[in-house]
């Protein structure tokens, strides 16, 4: 690191002089920089060379070295002045605190005070500049990552978990000019797609994010819209303007993002509300006029006012029954999964429009479902399918085909939840005959050992053996001490240590119970 630069100020030449000689500066990680011998002459060389540290006497002709010290630490307060001072001056030295000194040397100077007071300040500078850097370094990340912060916050705007006040707030610090009261806010969201499936996911992303930034510039220079991408890699819209047509704009922005052979654009618009804090409820309406591309075909701009009858009251899927039917595909239980879904749908439809969109929640659904349990399977996501569904005439003919595939759907996870499970107990089995042997081997230890809960693993083996965790463990031990007591001469009780069974007498009685006969019986009839 570099040297620390040390300015003497004094107007006796003994006393600069014996400061410079009393220690090695150098072996202190300091350099006398210069010498001055008046406040005038001092205040000069400060601005020239920018000491890190000052040592000043008090008294010197014209200006004091407490009016000197405060003429430089207003100028430069990160300059650490120490005070050369006498037994009679310190009073009024100490005073001189409330400017900033940063401390004393009491004359005469002594070489072990002077190294005491350089370690001091040589700490004390370095620990302060690591500080700054730190912040530095701190505020460049901060500078770094503001736009991914900032667009975090856009996309726990539109998920719904802020208050109006978080939002007023959060918007201020990321310089976003919304405020209540301010309009309509209108949203819109954009997906890309390729036009084939030759791209790789390489290209996907390059594709994204060329259309990301096309978007971006395309609303560049206008602060009353904000592009950004949200958790699914969709391009989100959101404006606030006065006499805003985003619907127009989308279908001038789909001609710019579209190119031919190469990629197509669906996107999105949601109804425009005024509350900041329902700009929520517009990006999910957004999002369900985006996914009914399925129904109207990709390379379309869809409003979610044109999905249903202005006439009639808007679809609102039961959450709770939604919430029930995800769970329910989630554990692969396709009885309850058929019963909700049945519920559904027994309730009076005004249009057609409306057993659509209600089939739609529950699509979403189940792809959710089949996405968190990483089922990857055609049947999920088969255009042909999805089409079909979306594409039927009247209600029994939808729900019949939509039960069918969500069904098909549950009944894989099934499979995969069944196979999981039987892949585990084998697992277990093996574990358990290998470290029967371990007096500590118990339920949690190896629900532990495996990442699941005591009582999960519990109800397996009981499901897959018939018997509790407890039966099953004590079975193979006993298994196993009856081999070694043929094929061994191990006494009972060192029988019963090699199996996981420390105490005689607990080994005794449970080999009994289980064989119907004691340890030597069963040895004397080997």
């Amino acid at each position: 690191m570099e040297k620390l630069k040390v300015l003497i100020v004094d107007d006796e030449h003994l006393i600069r002089n014996l400061l410079r000689m009393r220690i090695d500066w150098d072996k202190q990680g300091m350099t006398i920089a210069g010498e001055a011998s008046n406040a005038r002459e001092a205040l000069e060389m400060v601005d020239e060379l920018r000491p890190d540290i000052m040592f000043t006497d008090i008294h010197m002709p014209s200006i004091s070295g407490i009016e000197l010290s405060r003429m430089v630490l207003d100028k430069y307060p990160d300059i650490k002045i120490v005070i050369v001072t006498g037994h009679d001056e310190f009073e009024y030295a100490h005073e001189s605190i409330k400017i900033g000194i940063t401390d004393f040397i009491l004359k005469p100077i002594r070489a072990s005070e002077l190294l005491h007071v350089t370690e001091k300040l040589n700490t004390l500078i370095r620990e302060e500049r690591s500080r700054d850097q730190e912040l530095e370094r701190l505020k460049e990340e901060l500078k770094r990552n503001f736009p991914y912060l900032r667009e975090k916050f856009v996309n726990g705007w539109l998920s719904g978990t802020l208050s109006q006040e978080e939002i007023l707030e959060k918007a201020k610090y990321f310089s976003i000019p919304v405020q209540q009261g301010s309009g309509l806010f209108h949203i819109a969201v954009i997906e890309v797609s390729p036009a084939s499936d030759e791209l790789d996911e390489e290209q996907q992303q390059l594709l994204n994010m060329d259309a990301r930034n096309k978007a971006a510039a395309y609303y560049e220079g206008d602060s009353g819209v904000i592009t950004l991408t949200d958790t699914r890699n969709q391009i989100v819209v959101l404006s606030w303007q006065v006499d805003a047509d985003l619907a127009s704009d989308c279908e001038h922005l789909k001609t710019i993002l579209a190119e031919p052979g190469k990629c197509l654009v669906s996107i999105g618009i949601g109804r425009p509300r005024e509350a900041i804090e329902e700009a929520y409820i517009i990006y999910r309406e957004a999002c369900r006029a985006l996914e009914y591309k399925a129904f109207v075909g990709r390379n379309q701009v869809v409003c979610f006012e044109d999905m249903v009858d202005s006439r009639e009251q808007p679809y609102r899927p039961s959450s709770e029954l939604l919430q029930q039917l995800e769970f329910c595909i989630s554990v692969g239980s396709e009885e309850q999964a058929a019963g909700i879904l049945h519920d559904m749908f027994n309730v009076s439809f005004t249009s057609v429009s409306q057993f659509r969109m209600a089939a739609m929640e529950v699509i979403t659904e189940c792809q959710r479902a089949a996405m968190e349990q990483q089922l990857e399977d055609e049947q999920v996501f088969n255009k042909e399918t999805l089409v079909s569904i979306l594409a039927a005439e009247h209600l029994p003919e939808l729900t019949g085909l939509l039960e069918s595939y969500v069904l098909s759907i549950t009944g894989a996870i099934h499979a995969k939840h069944q196979t999981k499970e039987d892949n585990l107990i084998s697992q277990v089995k093996e574990y358990l005959e290998q470290n029967m042997g371990d007096s500590e081997v118990g339920l949690a230890s190896t629900a532990a050992a495996f990442y699941v809960s005591p009582g999960h693993l519990g109800r397996l083996m009981k499901k897959e053996t018939g018997q509790t965790f407890v039966e099953y463990l004590t079975n193979i031990r006993m298994k196993k001490a009856e081999t070694l007591l043929k094929t061994t001469d191990l006494r009972g009780y060192e029988v019963g240590e090699q199996v996981g069974i420390k105490d005689p007498h607990y080994f005794s009685v449970l080999f009994k119970k289980n064989t119907g006969r004691s340890v030597n019986e069963y040895r004397s009839s080997k």
